[in-house]
């Protein structure tokens, strides 16, 4: 960098000015690279750690569980059934039973109007898991107890 001229007004001023400017510069700079390192290094764990022998035989569980739940599905279900998801408390299994049954099921934002209730509980046919799917009977639309004619005594 070319040193600035002095400011015959300023002498002390302008010279210090600049120094702040530069010293500020190498700070940011300095910031900058320290990030970027601590990031990079980061990532080089997160990566080996979901490279390893664990973590991939981990995986592969989990996704032969989830493939044996989605055929689970299209074997008890007829296509476009109207179902409702029951989350047992286990948000994440909801939420992977909403996935798996997408193009296949119709999901139901209310029991009522849906024709079956599925959840997944806990089972031998998928690695600990089991596809638990229950016929909803639709509530009658009337009593089937007679309402008292007018006039009579009770």
């Amino acid at each position: 960098m070319t040193p600035l001229p002095a400011d015959p007004r300023h002498p002390r001023g302008a010279r210090r000015r600049h120094l702040v400017i530069q010293w500020t510069r190498v700070v940011v700079g300095a910031v900058c690279l320290v990030t970027l390192g601590v990031v990079m290094i980061h990532g080089l764990n997160v990566t080996a750690a979901e490279l390893s022998h664990r973590s991939i035989s981990t995986w592969r569980a989990v996704n032969a569980q989830e493939e044996c739940i989605y055929h689970q599905i299209r074997v008890r279900l007829p296509k476009g059934a109207a179902v409702y998801v029951q989350g047992t408390g286990n948000e994440f299994n909801a939420q992977e039973l909403l996935e798996l049954s997408t193009l296949w099921a119709v999901q139901e934002p209310y029991p009522s109007s849906a024709k079956f209730m599925i959840s997944i509980v806990p089972g031998n046919s998928c690695s600990g898991e089991s596809l638990k799917v229950e016929p909803i009977s639709p509530l009658p639309l009337h009593t089937s107890v007679p309402l008292p004619v007018s006039g009579a005594k009770l």
